[in-house]
């Protein structure tokens, strides 16, 4: 069954990198010389899931260059690291721990990660000095602290997972939701490519933290509604499950009150930026102001990008199983 998943509306445009197609490209070369893609099979998936054009609505603004690491990234994200741990390795917290304190240490920058011996971990090394190259001292420390917090968040869930645990808060849950999907980490790398950085005195605002907390939780409401024919098999955590539970409610039922929960998200993020933004860039220099409208697309991309992501790409027409070739990625990362 195919879902409509949440729906909602918002004013912002949605936004697209021109160098898309040769980013595809690129991913596609770099995927097969670290062995994370095998066959045309493979290749046609990444194609299908549309993953080259996710990294162009999320990084608009990116350059060339930094467009292909991006499509890179997004290839490395699905099938080689987050669909391994949707499988028998996400039910040992253990070897999840292994796994993902591997990825963490070259985060951090622990020497010799590059001769790692699982190709998802030796990809990871080689696109993450790419993903940082030319930052600023701030925001590579902010990086590493979110997509460090990703890492960690699957632990998080292989521990859930083993014990069955399932939420009930729903604001408990977004607040995992946007370490799983690495959306602040990704925000991180918009202000990189897109030339908006964020002054640390300024991006600890309270009015900043809420309106992206609001931009992961819509996209967590529609990416959750959207895998459900994928989650509906392997269970964890979903937040359309979550509203089933908690309301004792249909399947279409549920998801006419996540529709609803997005869309108030979706209007208190744009009375947000009318009322209180101006309010706090009245209080900042010319370069800070330009970089918080600027932040402030970067969060409208996120949330348009994702949307229409979840309405073209074919990953969650059914369920997914691991192919057999992909199950090596991973070995050499538990020890």
């Amino acid at each position: 069954m195919t879902y409509q998943g949440v729906v909602f509306t918002a004013p912002w445009p949605l936004r697209f990198n021109p160098h898309v197609d040769a980013a595809r490209e690129s991913a596609i070369d770099w995927m097969r010389r670290f062995d994370l893609l095998h066959g045309e099979q493979a290749v046609e998936d990444f194609t299908n899931w549309r993953l080259a054009e996710v990294a162009g609505f999320f990084y608009p603004q990116a350059d060339l260059d930094a467009c292909c690491t991006a499509a890179q990234m997004m290839g490395w994200y699905f099938l080689p690291f987050d669909d391994q741990l949707d499988g028998e390795a996400g039910r040992d917290p253990r070897r999840v721990a292994r796994i993902c304190g591997a990825l963490i240490d070259i985060v951090h920058g622990t020497p010799g990660t590059e001769r790692h011996q699982a190709p998802t971990v030796r990809a990871f090394a080689d696109l993450w000095e790419r993903m940082v190259r030319g930052m600023s001292a701030p925001l590579r420390s902010r990086v590493a602290h979110h997509w460090s917090s990703y890492f960690a968040s699957q632990l998080t869930e292989a521990i859930d997972r083993t014990d069955g645990r399932v939420h009930t808060d729903l604001e408990e849950y977004f607040q995992l939701r946007a370490a799983t999907t690495c959306a602040f980490g990704q925000n991180d790398l918009a202000e990189h490519w897109g030339g908006v950085e964020v002054a640390p005195v300024v991006w600890h605002h309270p009015l900043l933290r809420r309106m992206r907390q609001l931009a992961a939780d819509l996209v967590g409401l529609r990416n959750d509604s959207m895998s459900l024919n994928h989650e509906d098999v392997t269970g964890g955590h979903n937040v359309i499950h979550l509203v089933e539970r908690t309301h004792g409610c249909t399947r279409d039922e549920a998801l006419v009150i996540a529709s609803g929960i997005a869309q108030g998200k979706a209007d208190e993020l744009v009375e947000l930026e009318r009322q209180e933004l101006p309010r706090l860039a009245r209080a900042l220099d010319d370069s800070q102001r330009v970089a918080v409208a600027g932040y402030a697309d970067i969060l409208h991309d996120w949330v348009c990008g994702d949307y229409e992501w979840e309405r073209i790409t074919t990953r969650h027409h059914a369920h997914r199983t691991l192919p057999e070739w992909a199950t090596s990625l991973l070995v050499g990362a538990e020890g």
